[in-house]
């Protein structure tokens, strides 16, 4: 699979087709991801479910109302 399409997939941006959705592994490794965003990342920081991901890496305060932290 191309990596921005399987990153999509992974952050729940875009659901996977279903011979991925019912991979064990790659169910193992979007739970992981899920819940390192929910407990690391700011959620102003993180895309709708459905929308893309399009902020910057190094979006940190740069203009006014930016959140405080980017999406690391």
């Amino acid at each position: 699979m191309e990596n921005p399409d399987l990153w999509k997939w992974l952050t729940g941006q875009e659901q996977p087709p279903e011979g991925v959705s019912i991979n064990p592994v790659f169910s193992a490794v979007r739970d992981k991801i899920m819940n390192n965003l929910s407990s690391h990342a700011s959620p102003e920081t993180r895309a709708i479910p459905g929308q893309p991901w399009v902020r910057g890496w190094d979006d940190i305060k740069k203009n006014a109302g930016s959140p405080v932290a980017g999406n690391q």
